[in-house]
């Protein structure tokens, strides 16, 4: 891997420039066309002010002219910053605070970005796709920047080691994290992507995920790198899903968290098994669920791991036991951790720690976070906060987050933003979030919420101000209410004490379908 990414898209143009590479919807981009359309933006991004170095805030959906404006990004050696879609202004500034970007590229679709903006004194100008507002001068319409004729920016050596993304993570309990990702972590994720999923020519890769999540960017580079065709959907929809990869000819289809489980919740149908996917890849599969998605859709499910912090994927299980995540791939060595950090015996539960066989290859820093850097990047290896354990046979198993977190919906979420958000509500004297079992085989969110003295906390008024202030995927479904909490001797709460069972809680959706039913 020692060509840099705009060397990658270069070549396959030189190579393969009249091939179909991008599908979305009606419209079809061929190798040749995508470099131009890059050109394009880049030359009018380099015209607007933006500079090798700056960071650059993306909150696009997912569509080809996100695609090209990343790219444009990588020609101008900018770094870019993806900001979720799901965000409210709170989640948003404080991204923004810690990103510190010069300009935002945003889609006007989402105008909690522009609420957020009101007192953010860094952000010099914003690209707006849609009407700018009027009353803020930063504001330029996009199409109007991209309208005006430019020079292309020559094209200097580049490096894999340069920055090109600040790629934020919830994993752990805690405000946001801004994992530094180089060139090369990308190319190498990408081709650890393309192995998991067994790429080869001729087939077409599925794109839903969103551009805010690292795997949506290895789906793009596993089809440049490969020279493969993409068909691309904006969003997720479980009971469109196959008819569209069907349509695309799609071959490969990439999972996140529950996105299985929702697969299978759908009506059973006589061409469920006629489809064109060969291969499902991806990470957290429910093992209960593994053989009978296989049986159902006529796929073969390839399982991985990664964390952002290490690598897009750093196991690869392709014909390990089910419910295993593999094997180390040959950029790492991987270990268990017990307790002082040395490796336990097989069997034995502890840390996933992985250890990198050259520079270069995991993330280069948290942004602004030398302390936490230094606790996750230490003594020559990545330890990931992830609990698993080795069998004999050397194939390694996941077993949980060792810190406060949990996975919801396929996304990470720090429980300490939620918390944030519900202790802000004028009922909540104090919260606490934990992840109870999900029947889609992942987490569902549990709050704990005490009272503010004298006063009465209703569950529907918090559920309402979780879903004004939080990503949909960070709100709660359960919502208990206590008078206290269990505490060690210094007054912090004991999560590990709080009852996962969800009987007697208030739920969201039971609510939800009482109400629906009496509409109805």
């Amino acid at each position: 891997m020692n060509e840099t990414l705009r060397q990658l898209v270069e070549r396959r143009a030189a190579t393969n420039g009249a091939d179909v590479f991008l599908m979305f919807g009606d419209e079809s981009v061929t190798f040749g066309e995508f470099k131009a359309c890059i050109d394009a933006r880049a030359a009018a991004l380099l015209r607007h002010g933006i500079r090798p170095g700056d960071r650059v805030g993306l909150m696009l959906p997912t569509v080809p002219e996100h695609i090209y404006l990343f790219f444009a990004l990588v020609w101008l050696d900018a770094v870019a910053v993806p900001i979720s879609i799901h965000l409210k202004a709170l989640g948003i500034r404080t991204q923004l605070a810690s990103a510190q970007p010069r300009f935002i590229i945003a889609d006007g679709a989402f105008s909690e970005l522009a609420d957020a903006l009101s007192d953010n004194s860094s952000v010099e100008g914003v690209l707006w796709r849609g009407d700018a507002p009027a009353d803020d001068p930063r504001f330029v319409v996009l199409a109007e920047a991209m309208a005006k004729s430019g020079p292309v920016p020559p094209h200097a050596a580049g490096s894999l080691d340069r920055r090109c993304m600040i790629s934020y993570t919830s994993g752990t309990t805690g405000e946001p994290k801004g994992a530094v990702l180089c060139e090369r972590w990308f190319q190498i994720g990408a081709k650890n992507a393309g192995l998991l999923a067994e790429v080869r020519p001729g087939d077409v890769l599925f794109l839903w995920e969103p551009f805010f999540h690292v795997a949506g960017w290895m789906t793009v580079l596993m089809g440049l790198q490969h020279g493969v065709r993409i068909g691309m959907v904006e969003r997720f929809s479980a009971s469109q899903c196959w008819d569209q990869m069907r349509r695309y000819g799609a071959t490969q289809f990439h999972y996140l968290g529950g996105a299985m489980n929702l697969l299978l919740k759908q009506p059973e149908r006589p061409d469920d098994a006629d489809n064109p996917v060969r291969i499902a890849w991806g990470a957290a599969a429910p093992t209960q669920s593994w053989k009978t998605f296989e049986s159902r859709f006529g796929v073969s499910i390839r399982e991985g791991y990664g964390i952002t912090e290490a690598g897009n994927f750093t196991m690869l299980n392709h014909d390990g036991p089910i419910g295993s995540i593999g094997k180390p791939v040959a950029e790492f060595e991987a270990f268990i951790a017990g307790e002082t950090d040395e490796p336990v015996p097989d069997g034995t539960i502890g840390e996933i720690v992985l250890r990198p066989k050259g520079p270069g290859i995991t993330m280069l820093e948290y942004l602004g976070k030398p302390d936490k850097t230094a606790e996750v990047l230490r003594d020559g290896c990545v330890f990931s906060g992830d609990l698993g354990y080795r069998d004999a046979e050397g194939h390694f198993y996941f077993s949980g987050r060792k810190k406060d977190s949990l996975r919801r919906r396929g996304e990470n979420v720090s429980a300490w933003e939620v918390e944030r958000v519900i202790n802000a509500h004028p009922t909540v004297e104090e919260s606490a979030v934990i992840g109870v079992p999900s029947e889609m085989g992942e987490q569902d969110i549990k709050a704990f919420v005490r009272p503010a003295p004298d006063a009465a906390v209703a569950p529907a008024d918090i559920l309402a101000w979780c879903k004004q202030h939080l990503a949909y995927y960070q709100v709660p479904r359960f919502i208990e209410i206590v008078s206290d909490f269990p505490r060690g001797p210094t007054q912090r709460i004991r999560k590990a004490e709080l009852p996962l069972s969800t009987a007697g809680s208030w739920d969201a959706e039971q609510q939800h379908e009482t109400l629906a039913k009496a509409v109805s």
